[in-house]
């Protein structure tokens, strides 16, 4: 049986890594940390210019190198003892594409991330930071990194017991909203072996590595939309499934351990493009 080799798939995730910078701003209800929020670009979706209430604090996290930039934004309650439960979502480098305000979250067992688990932020090096959740006998790490001269963002979460994450996308628009954009949105995504239309739930096989996300309507070839995005995963060290909704579409993936993702964001490129520089992803595989 022919899988993803996990030695070359580490290599690719954690190379030597310089010439990119991390950010990180802090914001709470307090006059001066309003004064950060309001100093800096990115805003909280749906959320007017200052969403932050007594109890809630934030964290706006850029990754940039020479090609691209991410922005993260954290967003959420803070406990009496001081756990605090943020909210995860992606402002860019697309507004859509992996989500503004849901793009992260997870379960273990009968709990869910950002209702039970306290969260951390750490800044792991110049390039990357990582996010710890802690709850009792149990803990997860979520670390983010990009690399100089790629506009890629490599993932790796790790837990200590069974866990099932979702990534939320909308591919390259949003439509406005549900309602207003029902009708335009034409979802689909592409696998490294077929093609799996809108209105699909399914489990992905072993020999399934890649996933490209696109919308056939909101195509920047046609002047419409933000562009496609995309994943590629180990499927030796995890189980994947992938639900392709006119909405929101979600890749959902469980495992125990390290769990190494790569995700793209084709900010402005058509879906040809897209789906060709996935078809083309220089990926070993060697028998099991």
């Amino acid at each position: 049986m022919k899988t993803l080799s996990a030695l070359s798939f580490a290599v690719t995730l954690f190379p030597v890594l310089c010439g990119a910078a991390v950010n990180v701003v802090e914001f709470d209800s307090s006059p001066e940390g309003k004064a950060r929020y309001l100093s800096q670009p990115y805003y909280w979706w749906g959320r007017g210019k200052f969403p932050v209430k007594p109890g809630e604090r934030g964290r706006i996290v850029s990754l940039t190198n020479a090609r691209a930039k991410y922005v993260f934004f954290l967003f959420g309650r803070e406990d009496a003892d001081g756990a605090w439960h943020p909210a995860i979502g992606m402002l860019k480098p697309s507004r859509a594409n992996w989500g503004a305000t849901d793009f992260l979250n997870f379960s273990f067992g009968k709990k869910k991330a950002m209702k039970d688990c306290a969260v951390s932020l750490e800044t792991t090096s110049e390039n990357g930071f990582a996010l710890k959740f802690t709850a009792p006998g149990y803990e997860a790490k979520c670390s983010f990194e990009i690399r100089e001269n790629d506009d890629r963002l490599y993932m790796l979460f790790s837990a200590s017991a069974d866990t099932g994450v979702r990534l939320t996308c909308y591919p390259s628009s949003y439509a406005v909203n549900y309602r207003a954009g029902k009708e335009l949105r034409k979802r689909y995504a592409v696998t490294n072996l077929r093609r799996i239309p809108m209105g699909t739930k399914v489990p992905l096989s072993e020999k399934e590595y890649s996933v490209f996300l696109g919308d056939s309507h909101f195509d920047p070839a046609e002047n419409r939309g933000e562009g496609p995005c995309g994943v590629i995963y180990d499927p030796a060290k995890m189980k994947a499934t992938l639900s392709v909704q006119n909405y929101s579409c979600t890749f959902l993936f469980s495992g125990k351990g390290e769990m190494p993702v790569v995700l793209f964001d084709f900010h402005n490129a058509s879906n040809k493009e897209g789906e060709r520089i996935m078809r083309e992803l220089p990926v070993t595989i060697t028998k099991k």
